[in-house]
């Protein structure tokens, strides 16, 4: 089912970063589910394998095929997977699985997708993915199951202690009544009928005390509400007043520390995006592929709608527009924009100046009102509303090359959640990294395709460095005149119509850094 990549709160958008998560592990999910019988095959395929060599794994194997074919093709609803933390449980105790038999069955999935249709790199993380939290969850499931209202009524039940003869978890399906769990020492009515259910709770308790084992004293049946189910505890009528209570006050801890673990799993979701980040533009061969990756990534793995990317000249004290993603590339790469007319990014390199060389990373910035900090001929151009300007820092050379601006779409406010924050934050630093390798590589490749002479070279640097003729003339030992033609000359070979777009492109294209 679509899940919006925001959540209106106080009339506002706030981004939401679980939301965009489960966008990528809902692709996963689905990219498996259309290829099932290609999966199952694979599988097959891998079992009857360790099963001709022998191996010991095999049976642990073929457990971990039967949980995950039941959890992809049968028991999988959409609905129950809104949330992340809607894992496959059941059955998860009874597994002998481990990491290396997952990801022999998750190669076999990507194997079987790949033989059956064009495998984009983003459908290899969305599975990927999908693996990685279930694998987490199996994992973690042995520590998480003392922490459920299953275990805690099963321990009831078994107590000497306290004076329970049995309990039940109900569920609601289409105004009926139905026993979904039951614990008891002596008697498994849920296996003596399945499908035991009733219009009401009060009839589904009058069947449950008919069909448990008969007492010397009196026995009642009593509904506690718990999350959308309900608790039923059989316990002797004269001992409820001082049992229940404490029953119900033991409910609503587990509940708060369920709710508890949950929301540590969901603030930590903006770690798995920026694991995906990396890895996506750690796989970039150039400079502009480096480019187009990071400002894409910006929007799929961030919830965001729109991003363009720019790079910073610091002698120039210019901006100049690198690329767009779901916006006019051409219009983003026209832009060339003195600092002075960015108040609030200017505000933000003084901080550069005074602190960089002992900065890690520099703070993204939130406008929530883009007419206040931009010039407003943008802000028409690209109905811009409220946005986030994200430093593109490398704190290796403590240089800020650049920085990317995003937003929800046009007109749209929004505000940002400190888990947002923090991604965005290591977004910047891994995409100034990854921009910093490349300005090298690109800078030789790039006067190897115009044909610079070094000479032209070394003007093309000095005028990016914001010398003037005369200044570069000093500098280099050579007439005013003759620097003049070396700039000609490089504006000619760039198809540049003066000094500042011949700066601007060299910037862009990774010349000079």
């Amino acid at each position: 089912m679509p899940i919006s990549l925001i959540e209106r709160k106080e009339g506002m958008m706030t981004t939401n970063f679980n939301s965009q998560m489960n966008e990528v592990y809902l692709k996963g999910l689905k990219l498996v589910q259309q290829h099932e019988d290609a999966i199952k095959s694979e599988w097959e395929e891998l079992l009857h394998h360790l099963q001709k060599v022998r191996k010991k794994s095999h049976k642990s194997v073929e457990n971990t095929i039967h949980f995950l074919s039941n959890y992809f093709f049968q028991d999988c609803d959409p609905q129950k997977l809104a949330k992340l933390s809607s894992y496959p449980t059941d059955g998860l105790e009874s597994i002998n699985t481990n990491q290396y038999i997952l990801t022999l069955l998750e190669n076999g999935i990507h194997k079987a997708i790949q033989s059956k249709q064009e495998y984009s790199y983003q459908d290899h993380q969305a599975v990927k993915y999908l693996f990685s939290k279930i694998s987490e969850h199996i994992r973690t499931r042995p520590y998480q199951q003392h922490f459920t209202v299953e275990h805690f009524l099963q321990e009831m039940v078994s107590s000497q202690q306290i004076p329970i003869k049995w309990a039940a978890i109900i569920t609601k399906k289409e105004n009926r009544y139905q026993v979904d769990k039951w614990f008891s020492l002596t008697t498994d009515v849920v296996n003596q009928k399945p499908n035991l259910e009733a219009d009401s709770l009060f009839q589904l308790s009058d069947i449950l005390l008919h069909r448990s084992e008969k007492d010397e004293e009196k026995q009642i049946v009593l509904p506690i509400p718990y999350n959308d189910r309900s608790v039923l505890i059989c316990i002797s009528e004269h001992e409820a007043a001082q049992v229940i209570p404490l029953i119900t006050y033991s409910l609503q801890v587990i509940k708060k520390g369920q709710d508890t673990f949950e929301n540590a799993q969901e603030k930590d979701q903006w770690k798995d995006s920026v694991i995906l980040f990396n890895e996506a533009i750690m796989r970039s061969q150039t400079f502009n592929d480096a480019v187009e990756r990071i400002t894409a990534g910006f929007v799929e793995y961030l919830p965001f709608e729109r991003c363009a990317l720019f790079s910073y000249s610091y002698n120039e004290q210019m901006g100049f527009g690198l690329y767009g993603h779901h916006l006019d590339n051409n219009a983003i790469q026209n832009i060339n924009e003195d600092v002075e007319n960015l108040p609030i990014i200017q505000d933000n390199l003084k901080f550069l100046q005074i602190f960089g060389k002992n900065m890690n990373y520099l703070q993204p910035v939130y406008v929530k009102d883009a007419s206040i900090g931009f010039p407003q001929k943008y802000v028409n151009q690209f109905h811009l509303k409220s946005v986030v300007v994200v430093p593109i820092y490398t704190s290796t050379a403590s240089k800020l090359l650049g920085a990317a601006i995003l937003d929800q779409g046009p007109n749209e406010t929004f505000k940002i959640t400190e888990e947002t924050f923090s991604a965005l934050i290591k977004f910047g630093q891994s995409a100034g990294e990854i921009l910093s390798k490349f300005y090298h590589y690109q800078l030789e490749q790039q006067v190897e395709k115009i044909n610079f002479s070094p000479r032209e070279l070394e003007v093309l640097k000095l005028m990016a460095e914001g010398a003037s003729t005369s200044e570069a003339a000093s500098q280099l030992n050579l007439s005013e005149y003759t620097v003049r033609d070396y700039v000609s000359a490089i504006m000619q070979k760039m198809n540049a119509r003066n000094r500042t777009e011949a700066v601007a492109r060299a910037l862009r294209e990774g010349m000079i850094s």
